[in-house]
């Protein structure tokens, strides 16, 4: 499946960007076509890095065996995280950046 960018509507290959920038936690690429920038909204962005967060925290907690009356409500919240972090990255709602 080939993602539509938002600003000129043309379908991309991943393999097509080649200009990207980080900056912080924000991912931005550029349009091989029409050279706008996008990025995901600022907000998205921020929940998904905390989805990830609470992933890789809970499955730490749970591999080191930390609090092991607990590893179920670990496995949980890891569980959440993760999950909200993928739907943000599938139907995340991108923003041209200036």
């Amino acid at each position: 499946m080939k993602p539509t960018w938002p600003s000129c509507h043309n379908k991309i290959k991943s393999t097509e960007i080649k200009n990207t920038n980080k900056k912080g936690i924000f991912f931005e690429v550029e349009c091989p076509y029409c050279q706008t920038w996008i990025r995901l909204n600022k907000t998205q962005e921020i929940i998904k890095a905390a989805g990830i967060s609470l992933f890789l925290i809970t499955s730490l907690l749970n591999i080191f065996s930390i609090q092991s009356e607990y590893s179920l409500v670990f496995s949980t919240v890891g569980f959440v995280g993760i999950f909200i972090a993928m739907i943000i990255t599938f139907f995340g709602k991108h923003e041209a950046t200036k």
